[in-house]
């Protein structure tokens, strides 16, 4: 029964960001992973299709919702046919950020599964028609015994499952949460050590769980990508304390935002300022700032993130009030834009970077200089010291290092008349000190 049985998720909402609890549950529990579906990401065609179901929300990610409905019902469900759509009401969700007052959910998202379901069955019940089960219970991830209350509750008469396996298929889940965080974290963190050695620049997109949706983020960090710029979410950015230390005063704690929002309360909301934070003190991560129109949540964010930007100068783009319309021509021009002034901060960097390996150069050579003189001195003692020879053989190894900067190769002018000359084969910019 339970490897037979086809559950369907929508791809959408919180969804997005405790995904991989449902998923390991079901199939810790005993479902074929065959039969674990999810819809499609969203789309205008999508919306288009399956937008026209009545339900009243203010922002396009609730009511993009009933599209996600609608092709399991139409299109899905005519070719692998579906026992249960699984749409929890999530009211808290899990979060990273320390001393909060609280980790709710936007009450439009927790409640937009009833309101689906109320949009799908005022008239008529496109559920009971197509002998669909609509299974909608409320979950809050900060009482976990609760929450394997609830999933034996709701799965353990429509599964078979005893008490025990659905107690340990959310034990499971759990831990697929945690190395799911851990993965993603260790991916984000090789991206950030790369970028740091390279003096580049990564994109953190600051948004909620649902902007990594390509029908709600309009394909905009992928532009950017395209355009050779690593893309980190917020989930992806290292939580180790040890490792963010470094970026924060001492004795001052990583993880908490209490410094610039003591009532915070909304977990997504409390994460991108978290983010925005990190950002300002992390030279080589600029900011993507995406929100959707009538985003009530966000809009306490806005002012808080405003002034972190201004006195960190930390370089952002701001593209709030998306909604389902996508403005591809403007869209365009930012991102341009964005991308012209990203070029001249790598160029900043380099510079600083190269500023500092000469001064770091400069006073290894001063260093050997008087531990030269001081070994000469205790030669002409007899006393010679070991330690002082072997910072010699050290500093010497790091001069040898030492690189000088590679001659800039000319690029492609736009109609202005660039100046070369042959040099090793190549083709270099002639220096104005020349």
């Amino acid at each position: 029964k339970r490897k037979n049985t086809r559950v369907a998720m929508p791809r959408v909402l919180n969804m997005y960001s405790t995904g991989p609890f449902w998923r390991s549950y079901f199939e810790v529990a005993g479902v074929d992973r065959a039969n674990i579906l999810w819809s499609s990401p969203s789309s205008e065609e999508l919306f288009q299709a399956g937008g026209k179901y009545g339900s009243v929300d203010p922002c396009y990610p609730a009511k993009v919702v009933q599209a996600h409905i609608h092709e399991f019902l139409f299109e899905v469900h005519p070719k692998k046919p579906i026992d249960y759509i699984f749409f929890p009401i999530l009211t808290h969700v899990p979060s990273f950020v320390d001393e909060a007052q609280d980790r709710t959910s936007c009450p439009i998202v927790a409640g937009t599964p009833d309101v689906i379901k109320a949009a799908f069955t005022k008239e008529r019940d496109f559920f009971a028609d197509r002998g669909i089960e609509y299974v909608d219970p409320a979950f809050s991830f900060d009482e976990p015994v609760r929450m394997k209350e609830t999933l034996f509750r709701t799965w353990g008469p429509r599964l078979g499952l005893t008490r025990d396996e659905s107690d340990f298929a959310a034990d499971q889940a759990f831990l697929a949460m945690k190395k799911f965080d851990e993965d993603l974290q260790a991916k984000g963190r090789a991206i950030l050590d790369q970028i740091e050695m390279d003096d580049k620049v990564a994109i953190l997109v600051v948004g909620r769980p649902y902007h990594l949706d390509p029908g709600l983020n309009h394909g905009i960090p992928d532009e950017f990508q395209v355009l050779g710029y690593p893309i980190l979410s917020i989930r992806s950015i290292p939580k180790d304390p040890k490792w963010l230390e470094r970026f924060y005063d001492e004795g001052e704690n990583a993880l908490s935002i209490t410094d610039v929002w003591p009532e915070n309360y909304s977990a997504n909301s409390a994460q991108r300022v978290w983010a925005v934070k990190f950002a300002s003190r992390h030279p080589n991560v600029v900011l993507l700032d995406l929100s959707s129109f009538k985003c009530g949540h966000d809009a306490p964010t806005y002012g808080i993130i405003d002034r972190i930007v201004e006195r960190s100068a930390v370089p952002h783009s701001t593209l709030h009030d998306l909604d389902a319309n996508k403005p591809g021509g403007s869209i365009k021009i930012r991102v341009k834009t964005y991308a012209h002034s990203l070029k001249l901060h790598e160029e900043r960097l380099e510079d600083v970077s190269a500023k500092k390996r000469e001064l770091a150069r400069r006073l290894d050579e001063k260093r050997l200089e008087l531990l030269e003189l001081k070994q000469a001195q205790l030669a002409k003692r007899q006393s010679p010291d070991p330690s002082v020879a072997k910072q010699i053989a050290s500093i010497r190894e790091r001069l040898a290092d030492y690189q000088p900067p590679a001659p800039k190769l000319l690029e492609p002018s736009s109609g202005l008349i660039q100046l070369g000359r042959k040099k090793d084969g190549r083709v270099v910019a002639v220096d104005a000190a020349e």
